[in-house]
């Protein structure tokens, strides 16, 4: 049996812009929100594993945002994922970007929110939670 991987994700919406920075993944080829692994051997947090697995793939520093409780940043979604890259349990994030310069970075991009339905190569689900996180936060 396939060990379970846990990883973490930030949906990183840069609200002044009406955009979402996406990474593509050749593996799945597709675009995806950044995320990767949780250090299990450094016992990192998942909200700090997006953090940096954001900044590792985009060169963007986030900062995330979204509910706390108990001084704690909660996850928006936690989600089950059985694919070609494993068994994954991905703990994602909401998060805004503290700067924007993706240069030097292949395979990443900022989206238009209001465009983003014309992107064949985004998964239908997160389409919707790009843009459900969009509106939710900006009413």
């Amino acid at each position: 049996m396939e060990r379970r991987q846990y990883t973490a994700s930030a949906y990183t919406i840069d609200f002044k812009n009406h955009s979402v920075l996406l990474t593509y993944n050749s593996k799945l080829k597709k675009w995806l929100q950044p995320g990767g692994h949780i250090l299990d051997c450094e016992l990192e947090m998942p909200w700090d594993a997006a953090i940096r697995e954001t900044k590792e793939e985009t060169g963007i520093d986030i900062e995330i945002i979204g509910p706390i409780l108990y001084g704690k940043h909660q996850p928006v979604a936690v989600e089950h994922y059985s694919n070609s890259v494993g068994d994954m349990i991905d703990i994602q994030y909401l998060a805004q970007p503290i700067s924007t310069d993706i240069s030097g970075f292949s395979n990443v991009c900022w989206q238009d929110i209001f465009t983003i339905d014309f992107n064949s190569d985004i998964d239908a689900e997160i389409k919707e939670k790009v843009k459900e996180l969009y509106r939710i936060n900006t009413r």
